[in-house]
């Protein structure tokens, strides 16, 4: 399997992350000890600027938790799903945040956008409202908000549009249809009665490779332009 990333963009949004941590951290730290000065707990000005301080701190913390555990902290979500199709022939593309959607695989299967996700607990399809949910995981998982399972659903849209506006912008004809594959990437997550739902899988790290190399089986072929575009590219 050929593997394409962009890694500029990794280093600095890594490198963005980390920053943003040490700035969390100072400002939690300044908060934590203005809490205990008199003079700001008697001035409402005082009050108002600490309540601020912890604010930042919290949403920068926030922000550079999600920098990190994409692009900062070894193993890196892009580096599991390589360890995952590891095995997979070069007939076989995998392109990490070279375009507006992070992880594409492209080959004999056609083109998936994969959302790999830490999140642990038990995952279930709810046939009646037709979305995926979670129950259960780990209350340290839930509270950092390290991940949440989201909707895949709606993820897959959001990345159908952007590769619809890639093949306007590169003037590529071509009748491919963009599915997505969710990877759990936790160990300490299961699914429940498993359901491949409007070109959507949920499928476990460890069964990916053998799951995508089933699809194999009945081939999809690409476009020379569309596969040029795709290697050209970069967001």
């Amino acid at each position: 399997m050929k593997i394409i990333i962009n890694e500029p963009k990794v280093k600095r949004l890594g490198k963005i992350g980390t920053i943003l941590r040490w700035a969390s951290i100072l400002l939690l730290v300044v908060a934590l000890f203005a809490v205990f000065s008199p003079k700001i707990i008697n001035s409402q000005t005082s009050l108002s600027i600490y309540f601020g301080v912890l604010i930042v701190g919290v949403f920068l913390s926030s922000i550079s938790n999600f920098l990190t555990s994409r692009y900062g902290k070894s193993p890196r979500p892009d580096e599991l799903l390589d360890k995952s199709l590891k095995g997979l022939d070069d007939k076989y593309t995998i392109y990490h945040f070279k375009h507006s959607i992070p992880h594409l695989l492209v080959g004999p299967i056609g083109i998936w956008t994969l959302i790999p996700t830490f999140v642990d607990g038990e995952i279930m399809f709810d046939e009646k409202k037709k979305i995926w949910t979670r129950k259960s995981g780990s209350f340290l998982n839930r509270f950092l908000s390290r991940e949440a399972f989201g909707r895949p659903d709606k993820e897959l849209n959001d990345h159908k549009k952007e590769f619809s506006k890639f093949l306007s912008t590169n003037n590529i004809s071509d009748n491919v249809q963009l599915k997505a594959a969710v990877i759990l990437l936790n160990k300490k997550c299961s699914i429940t009665h498993p359901l491949e739902e409007d070109d959507i899988l949920v499928l476990p790290y460890e069964k990916a490779k053998e799951k995508f190399r089933k699809l194999a089986k009945s081939p999809i072929k690409l476009s020379d332009e569309l596969l040029a575009g795709l290697t050209e590219f970069e967001n």
